[in-house]
Formats: C-alpha cells, sequence, structure tokens
C-alpha cells in the first residue's frame, strides 16, 4: 500500500508553529505518524504533516470515543 503524501504548510511564522501544530493533532489524532517543521526564509517555517491509516481493530473504538460514548 502507497504511503499518504504528506501534508505541507507553506510560510508559518515563527509565533503560529504552535498553532499550526496543534490544529493539525486535533483534526487528524491518532492517524498522526511525522511532524517536520524546516525553517525557509527569515522567521518563516514550512511545516510537513504526514499520517497513517489506523488499524481496522482500532476504528471503532475511535469512532466510539469521537461520539462521546466510550468513557467505562
Amino acid at each position: 500500500m502507497p504511503r499518504r503524501p504528506a501534508e505541507l504548510i507553506p510560510a508559518v511564522p515563527l509565533y503560529l508553529i504552535p498553532h499550526v501544530l496543534m490544529q493539525r493533532i486535533r483534526e487528524v489524532g491518532e492517524e498522526l505518524d511525522r511532524i517536520a517543521v524546516k525553517r525557509t526564509a527569515r522567521h518563516f517555517y514550512t511545516v510537513s504533516v504526514r499520517t497513517r491509516p489506523v488499524k481496522r481493530e482500532y476504528q471503532s473504538e475511535r469512532a466510539r470515543r469521537k461520539r462521546g460514548g466510550g468513557g467505562e
């Protein structure tokens, strides 16, 4: 199975890197595989986020937690 392409977020100012990372972590959750931050010019950075598929056995558990029913 081919890898999913990394999502590139170009020209992120230094002070916004924590916000961008937090936002992407919340969106992809357990699928997060890797985050890479590279300096481009002056105080700007490129953020690369790579995800991976979650195993099928864990997908139903993840869906249950998103709906709010997994707090036992």
